[in-house]
């Protein structure tokens, strides 16, 4: 059943997640179609001023259709939550035979996958972007590849043997960030829809506001005590790291059973 709820939730976001990355290619060629003029348009003249404003306009647009599209995803998902559990749809997403852990498993799973595969979309749609507009600087790009090893060994002279620790524990970081994230506004999500009778969504906003202000003054103090506790810059990042990865993942666990104690304790579907 846990099974036949993923493949629901798939069908449901599918469509949508499908026009968000479209609109980021189509973003994409465009923004690089301009960014190609601007960069290999050799002299500037007055008939030209409205087509550089044009292009400079249509590059700016296009960079945040991109960066919207890939936030509009997670406000989708968890639109998505709200709606198939604290609406009039919940009374049948609630009633159907599988568990309060595959219910919500099957939500965060596909949030998820979701969120991850409009965020790969943006990132290969900011590099398309990025190489058209610069496929006709040939200088440039040979450039770069020759200081690029050169780089490369300022990276290891500044973090030594940890830059592939500090590489590790940064994806680390982002993957547990990312659910994490997703839980802590579900949760938001579950308290405002409990707590509020009418205006469910801004208690939802408040609430994650709230949460989000405890987590943040947590992750300074952890800053600090990584500063205070260590000598050298590696050491600091590393130290910071570790901590994010394990708070983060505490707030992700304790915002999980939360959640799963007040839909299974608490809610009322009548």
């Amino acid at each position: 059943m846990f099974t036949k709820l993923l493949k629901q939730e798939w069908r449901a976001t599918r469509g949508i997640l499908g026009l968000l990355c479209l609109v980021s290619l189509i973003a994409a060629v465009l923004g690089g179609g301009s960014m190609r003029f601007l960069v290999g348009m050799s002299q500037e003249t007055e008939e030209m001023e409205g087509i550089i404003v044009l292009c400079a306009m249509i590059l700016a647009c296009a960079i945040i259709a991109i960066a919207v599209c890939c936030a509009a995803s997670v406000f989708l998902m968890i639109w998505r939550f709200y709606r198939s559990r604290f609406t009039d749809e919940g009374y049948l997403t609630f009633t159907l035979p599988v568990s309060t852990h595959q219910n919500l498993l099957s939500g965060l799973v596909n949030s998820t996958v979701c969120v991850i595969l409009t965020a790969l979309t943006a990132m290969i749609c900011m590099a398309a972007l990025l190489m058209l507009g610069f496929s006709g600087m040939k200088e440039f790009w040979a450039e770069l590849w020759k200081e690029f090893p050169q780089l490369l060994e300022m990276l290891r002279e500044a973090f030594g043997a940890e830059e592939w620790k500090l590489l590790g524990m940064m994806l680390l970081n982002l993957a547990v960030s990312l659910v994490g994230g997703l839980v802590i506004l579900m949760l938001a999500v579950t308290i405002g829809s409990m707590i509020a009778r009418k205006h469910k969504l801004l208690a939802a906003v408040g609430t994650y506001f709230g949460i989000s202000m405890v987590m943040s003054f947590v992750e300074s103090a952890l800053m600090v005590g990584s500063v205070n506790s260590s000598d050298t810059g590696p050491a600091i990042v590393s130290d910071f790291f570790s901590g994010t990865v394990l708070l983060t993942l505490a707030f992700a666990v304790g915002g999980y059973f939360l959640m799963y104690f007040l839909i299974e304790k608490k809610l009322n579907l009548n």
